[in-house]
């Protein structure tokens, strides 16, 4: 005959292992699945670093663009991937040192490359968007991103 003592152990060490074994199990990160993509452009002495995980239908990552050999603007990316097209937000930034800025952010993929867009910007409660009327340019482009290998941002 097992004391209640003894049961009361034994179900705590069971529990104990069963949330153990949770915590690994949620706590296990899912990068490998979706694993991170560089970019590099140049645009005369301007040079863009991009690093993009797309997951399913978003996306997230790094955006570095260097001004010659002085300014930086530096930031998060974020968004949704809609076809070939990411849009979304750059959170930077800026050069000057000021608060931290936001501003709409568009890729157009085609193969390895992405396109960085431009389009009118509008503004809601102090949110910035392209304006939906107007479609988001990706033939005149500063910047064409080539996909590179693995660098350290």
């Amino acid at each position: 005959m097992l004391y209640p003592d003894t049961m009361l152990s034994k179900l705590i060490l069971r529990c104990s292992c069963l949330i153990l074994i949770l915590l690994i199990i949620g706590c296990h990160s899912n990068t490998a699945d979706f694993p991170a993509k560089y970019y590099l452009a140049i645009s005369k002495r301007d040079t863009a670093y991009l690093k993009i995980t797309k997951r399913e239908n978003y996306f997230y990552g790094k955006y570095i663009v260097q001004y010659g050999n002085s300014a930086k603007d530096s930031g998060e990316i974020r968004g949704n991937i809609l076809g070939d097209t990411l849009l979304g937000d750059y959170f930077y930034i800026p050069s000057s040192g000021a608060v931290k800025k936001r501003k709409p952010f568009a890729l157009l993929q085609n193969g390895k490359t992405l396109r960085l867009g431009s389009g009118a910007v509008m503004s809601f409660m102090d949110i910035p968007y392209y304006a939906p009327e107007v479609a988001i340019n990706y033939d005149s482009v500063k910047f064409v991103f080539n996909e590179i290998e693995q660098m350290d941002f």
